[in-house]
């Protein structure tokens, strides 16, 4: 029995399928070639001084060769696939008229049967390449050649239904078999390299099975025509029963296999063929299950994009390219534009997309289209049917169109994975790197770092000042605005490879993974630190914003990535500390005085439930008559280990805490509640004012307001008689959210605008604020008496407070010209040393218990 021609050569098929792949595999197609010629060549010896010769056997029925040809084309056209374990093995009947021919036939006459009949049925039938079909016809006619000159000549002549003889015709087909996988092997080996050992054990095995099974039924078929032709339907039941068990057979394996294939099928796509082993593995499997010599995968991009992406596989050869989306891409995919469409088989000789075979060289294909749910996301296509079929069929299509929907769920979901992916590791607002990417990729960059010995690694950590009130006053839609546009000027000013990232609020950080130097790092942080500068644009109006950048360097020491991060952080903060919109580079130094902040941070909040925190009261007096009318708060801490400290040494640190809410909120209610105990003490000074200072801080807070009007009502003092102090420079920067004061104005206090003269403020803002009283700044009280400038500048504050009704406070006055000046410019309150310094709650009842006059009191306070 002839072995599987197109399993055993179905690569020297495709070899001669094309003309590229002709080229290519040159050399081995010509030796396929001289060894076809040699058996044709023996064949053509043995026809003409041996089987020309023979007359064959006696029989008393004579089959004529064009009857002999018939069976040889039904028995070689169908064949039978058996599989042991995981290898396929496929045969013809071919041995069955082989036999009938060497005991009913002319030895000459059965040769050119069997040459035509393996002609009609592999030639026009299966249509076989050229190269292929004629090794296969040029063995055919070999082993026929061979097996009629050992028949003539073994078997004893009138003998030929003795069991002698039908052991010898069995051992002739088996040998005949043996020699024809032999040579097939040879042609394997010449085309493609020596096949494995046990491929070729197993190849013999089969075809040693098969061939005596197939001539055990032929002798019998003899046997019967022999002694009775009549009795020849006999053997139609168990010759159908045969092929009935053969078609059962091939049936139910085929469905094992398809079952088999979509589960491994369905295992690799679980892998989520999105990188290129993995697609690379389902291209492959796709050849392996529909036996194609090319499968191909495209991918269409993501709603925006241009380019899709090709992976082919190819002969084992993968390639993986970028198609931009053109016109011949978009005519593949018009036929599926029909939700209902779904694959398509297509064959050279008749297709409707010609374009699909011919740009990609092939013969015959399956193509479908893959499908997410509303939109198609690609396609998938195997092409070049090897082996014995001619080309794909109606189950190889429902199979192509099963892989199909699972290979669409696979890539979408791959999809999805990928923009999770991207999610969890991407600020969703500026799309830079979130903080989690971030470490990680600093940590990768330090790993290197010591690995390879290489230049420096440099972290910039970014923070925008004074960004909440960008939120408070524009919005949240203004803010969001701005953190997209400070990410995209990051991008601007550094290289692809290096790392932006946006950590959280209003703070970003920058990854520099080759900085040779500091000085590197700081013209990185100088850029940014510029390009911020720039004003930017938002909902149509120009805002100018600055940045502080702190710069830290991975130098000699080993350090890890949270702790040059950290770096950077206290580099920045020292920026902050030094009046913003620059850079700084981390110093050990920094480490020192970050950590006695942190430790004046945890003493200062449990300065207040301590009782640490007093209060020092400095007198307003009536310039006139020197008579004391009010006092302001100034708070001081008492600490148990550096004794008094002044507000300038820690109220900045509450500030940026956020500990001044709560330190004000002690401040308001102990300064309320003191200057009450003070009015039932002394009747007589129950006009007495209130003056306290107020933090930024607390007027942004949204529950300030009620907390005034709970520590008024608490305490029972008049509102009157509360001054609420704020500073210039912050109503000028609009610190204050809108209506705040106006709300604070509506409880009956009075406000006042502290250190007036150094804020620049307009005429146009000033005369809008509901303020009751400005304070003239120190500087310009210190040269009152002898520098015509400064005296200029104060008789310009008074006027101006004249005209708008406003009430005025002399501050830091210290000598007694300093006294007169203001008295002859019109000034009518005053506090300073030159009245008195800030003294305790005590001494303020003295004064007002004992009537000192104000010119003595800096006596009283010393």
């Amino acid at each position: 029995m002839p072995p599987q021609r197109a399993a055993d050569n179905g690569r020297m098929a495709a070899a001669g399928s094309g003309p590229r792949c002709l080229l290519r595999l040159l050399p081995a197609p010509l030796r396929v070639w001289v060894l076809t010629a040699g058996i044709v060549l023996v064949t053509a010896v043995l026809q003409l001084t041996q089987t020309r010769n023979l007359h064959g056997i006696a029989a008393p029925l004579r089959l004529p060769w064009y009857g002999l040809a018939a069976l040889f084309i039904v028995a070689e056209w169908w064949r039978v696939c058996l599989y042991f374990r995981s290898s396929a093995h496929s045969f013809s009947l071919s041995e069955m008229p082989l036999v009938i021919g060497l005991l009913l036939a002319d030895p000459s006459g059965m040769v050119v049967a069997r040459v035509l009949g393996a002609a009609v049925a592999m030639g026009l039938l299966r249509r076989q390449p050229p190269l292929k079909l004629l090794f296969n016809i040029s063995l055919f006619a070999l082993e026929a050649e061979a097996a009629a000159i050992a028949v003539g000549h073994l078997l004893p002549a009138g003998r030929a239904l003795a069991p002698t003889a039908w052991v010898t015709v069995l051992l002739v087909v088996a040998a005949v078999s043996a020699f024809g996988v032999g040579l097939i092997m040879v042609a394997v080996t010449l085309s493609e390299g020596r096949p494995p050992l046990r491929t070729m054990l197993q190849g013999l095995s089969f075809q040693l099975l098969t061939g005596v099974t197939n001539a055990s039924l032929a002798l019998l078929a003899v046997f019967v025509l022999w002694k009775d032709p009549h009795q020849l339907w006999l053997l139609l039941a168990p010759v159908a029963t045969l092929i009935a068990g053969y078609i059962a057979y091939g049936a139910e394996r085929q469905r094992h296999l398809r079952m088999q294939h979509l589960y491994e099928s369905s295992e690799l796509l679980q892998r989520t063929p999105t990188d290129g082993t993995a697609t690379a593995a389902l291209l492959a499997q796709l050849c392996r299950v529909f036996q194609a010599e090319v499968a191909e995968v495209t991918l269409l991009p993501p709603s925006g994009g241009s380019h899709a992406l090709r992976a082919m596989l190819r002969r084992d050869d993968f390639a993986e390219t970028d198609r931009r989306v053109d016109i011949g891409l978009l005519d593949e995919l018009i036929p599926f534009a029909v939700e209902e469409q779904r694959g398509v088989r297509l064959s050279a000789r008749e297709t409707s997309m010609p374009a699909v075979l011919s740009t990609r060289h092939l013969k015959d294909a399956m193509f479908i289209a893959l499908r997410s749910e509303n939109r198609i996301i690609g396609t998938m296509l195997v092409g070049n049917r090897l082996g014995d079929l001619n080309t794909f069929n109606a189950e190889d299509l429902t199979l192509f169109e099963t892989l199909a929907v699972q290979a669409s769920v696979a890539f979408e979901n791959g999809r999805l994975e990928d923009r999770l992916k991207h999610q969890a590791f991407h600020d969703p607002l500026t799309n830079l790197a979130n903080r989690a990417l971030f470490s990680d990729r600093l940590a990768h960059a330090l790993s290197r770092r010591r690995a390879a010995g290489g230049p420096g690694v440099a972290v910039l950590f970014v923070d925008l000042d004074d960004f909440k009130m960008v939120n408070d006053e524009l919005g949240h839609g203004a803010g969001d605005q701005l953190l997209r546009a400070v990410g995209e000027r990051l991008g601007s000013v550094l290289r692809p490879f290096d790392t932006s990232a946006r950590l959280g609020g209003d703070e970003f950080a920058v990854l520099i993974e080759d900085a040779g130097s500091a000085a590197d790092a700081a013209n990185i942080a100088e850029r940014i630190v510029e390009i911020m500068r720039e004003p930017f644009v938002l909902s149509g109006r120009e805002l100018s914003m600055h940045a502080s950048v702190g710069v830290a360097l991975a130098g000699e020491e080993e350090v890890d990535g949270d702790e040059l991060l950290r770096r950077a952080d206290l580099a920045m903060y020292r920026v902050k500390q030094r009046g913003k919109g620059a850079f700084e580079v981390y110093q050990a130094s920094m480490q020192e005085v970050m950590v006695r902040r942190l430790e004046l941070r945890t003493d200062l909040e449990r300065a207040i439930p301590r009782g640490e925190l007093v209060l020092r009261y400095q007198p307003i007096v009536a310039l006139e008559d020197e008579r004391v009318v009010g006092v302001e708060a100034l708070v001081r801490w008492q600490h148990p280990l550096r004794g008094l400290m002044p507000p300038s040494e820690f109220i900045p640190l509450a500030e940026e805490t956020g500990l001044i809410v709560g330190l004000g909120a002690y401040v308001l209610e102990e300064a309320c509640r003191q200057v009450r105990l003070w009015h039932l003490a002394h009747p007589d000074h129950a006009g007495l004012g209130m003056s306290v200072n107020l933090s930024p801080r607390q007027l942004q807070d949204e529950g300030f307001v009620l907390q005034v009007a709970r520590v008024l009502r608490d305490t029972g003092l008049d509102p009157r008689l509360l001054t609420l102090e704020i500073t210039e420079s912050f109503m000028v920067d609009g610190g204050a959210p809108s209506g705040r004061l106006d709300e604070l104005k509506a409880l009956g206090l009075r406000l006042s605008i502290d250190d007036f003269g150094t804020g620049y403020s307009s005429l146009s803002a000033l005369q809008h604020l509901p303020v009751d009283c400005l304070k003239i700044a120190k500087p310009f009280v210190d040269g009152i008496a002898e520098d015509p400038q400064k005296r200029a500048f104060a008789q310009a504050i008074v006027r101006l407070g004249r005209t708008l009704h406003l009430e005025l406070v002399a501050e830091g006055v210290e000598r007694r010209e300093q006294r007169d000046r203001l008295v002859e410019l019109g000034c009518h309150l005053a506090q300073g040393y030159y009245f008195a310094r800030p003294i305790d709650a005590d001494g303020i009842a003295r004064l007002l218990r004992d009537g000192v006059r104000a010119e003595i009191l800096a006596g009283i306070a010393s």
